[in-house]
């Protein structure tokens, strides 16, 4: 078992938790979760655009894959190591988000790497379900795949994002294709349904409530494109798993996921490394670069993504 506890708060995570307490909580708890209003989260993802912030030593280029739109990311300085990229698919709930506001993580794994990274801009509710978000996420990963250009690819993401990856694998396990390198999950959102006496709603988050997350139920199902494996991603068979590593903060809701995941695979012989970061907000390792636990997060999952390559890599050679 492998279960890091990362302990103390700087300074800057302090603020960052207490922002959220104070601005996202409220507005959270005050936002109707009906159809009508989920274009309102998504605007977050316009005002990223329209502040354009680029990183400098990256070059990004937006591309279509399999009819889905992405980001390439292309680390510029230093070595490119060309045999291996990452997925990355972003968070927000299945309906907020998009590559603009997570380009910061993604130009910082592909910095830390000197890997190419695809930030997957699939599709969300209001206008598909989960199912079709998954697909697009899964058709990025064999457009990737199926190229020829990588020997490697790892899947990961934050919050939702995390769901999407895990699916991913699990897809791919279902249809023979090949299995991703590694598994990465920023505060992964991997049982999306929430039940009475969920141990979820117990927890203080800075900002996210299982109530919320219960009401978005009902657009689940949205189609076009009908789920396929597990609804529960911590219920997917650990024979799909490569190596994983999962991220979390102690006092966040998706803690349980993370630990459900971690239990399970860890449970099965499966390599499955746990970090929990006292306090912090939801999904902080997006937030790379800004706080220290952040930008530690990355450079731990370079490192972890590194050994997964390398690993892999020599069992072939073998």
């Amino acid at each position: 078992m492998s279960v890091t506890a990362h302990r103390g708060v700087s300074a800057q995570s302090a603020l960052a938790i207490a922002g959220a307490k104070l601005l996202l909580r409220p507005l959270i708890a005050l936002y109707p979760v009906r159809s009508w209003t989920f274009g309102v989260p998504a605007l977050g993802e316009r005002l990223a655009n329209l502040i354009g912030w680029m990183p400098d030593d990256v070059e990004i280029d937006r591309m279509e894959l399999a009819g889905v739109q992405v980001e390439r990311l292309v680390p510029t300085a230093g070595d490119l190591r060309t045999d291996v990229a990452i997925c990355y698919y972003h968070g927000g709930a299945f309906l907020a988000g998009g590559p603009a506001t997570h380009r910061r993580v993604a130009a910082a794994l592909a910095r830390s790497l000197g890997v190419t990274v695809y930030n997957v801009d699939y599709r969300q509710l209001p206008d598909v379900g989960i199912g079709t978000s998954v697909e697009d996420g899964y058709r990025v990963y064999r457009a990737v795949v199926d190229s020829g250009r990588y020997r490697q690819v790892a899947v990961g993401g934050d919050s939702a994002g995390g769901y999407i990856s895990a699916k991913v694998l699990e897809l791919a396990y279902l249809d023979a294709a090949p299995a991703p390198a590694a598994y990465f999950g920023f505060s992964p959102l991997l049982t999306p349904t929430v039940e009475d006496g969920d141990p979820r709603y117990d927890i203080d988050d800075a900002y996210l409530t299982a109530g919320k997350l219960r009401g978005l139920r009902e657009f689940f199902d949205r189609g076009p494109v009908d789920p396929r494996g597990h609804d529960d991603a911590t219920e997917i068979s650990p024979a799909a798993f490569p190596p994983a590593l999962v991220i979390a903060c102690t006092d966040e809701m998706l803690r349980v996921d993370a630990e459900r995941l971690h239990a399970r695979l860890d449970g099965a012989g499966k390599l499955c490394d746990l970090h929990l970061y006292e306090g912090g907000v939801h999904a902080f390792p997006v937030l790379a670069g800004v706080t220290p636990e952040s930008e530690q997060a990355v450079q731990i999952t370079a490192l972890f993504l590194e050994a997964a390559f390398d690993a892999r890599l020599q069992h072939r050679a073998a």
